[in-house]
């Protein structure tokens, strides 16, 4: 398959982990980092920021795709699939994600919650992107 439509598959899937993470997951204490919005205000903000989130998620899965038909003779898992996507998706989270948001939050305590969300939420995102890529550029 294509590394283009394995990407934008790979995007969807990180769009609706997105969803759940911050949507159900993360709700409990993260209310101070949030806006107070009015039902009106809220209506306005929401459409255009689940499109600006689709977007993104978009892009974040076709790059992905394209880093990891990349970089995928390179992984320990030669035959591909779910297990070299998620070690491909582990690699990249590690030193980017895991290391600036655990740094940024030694000096931002107030933030610590909210970086440790973010850390974990990523991780979850891109193993599930390199599930989807592992498995459908194999």
């Amino acid at each position: 398959m294509s590394w283009i439509i394995a990407g934008l598959i790979a995007g969807v899937v990180a769009y609706l982990v997105d969803y759940v993470m911050w949507g159900k997951v993360f709700t409990k204490g993260m209310e101070g980092f949030a806006e107070q919005l009015t039902p009106e205000q809220m209506k306005a903000f929401m459409g255009p920021a689940m499109v600006k989130s689709a977007v993104l998620a978009l892009v974040f899965g076709v790059l992905f795709a394209w880093f990891y038909n990349q970089f995928r003779p390179s992984l320990w898992a030669q035959a591909g699939g779910p297990l070299a996507g998620m070690e491909f998706g582990t690699v990249l989270w590690l030193p980017t994600i895991l290391l600036s948001t655990m740094g940024g939050s030694v000096w931002w305590t107030r933030l610590r919650p909210l970086h440790r969300a973010t850390a974990w939420s990523w991780l979850i995102r891109m193993n599930a992107a390199g599930v989807a890529v592992g498995l459908l550029m194999k």
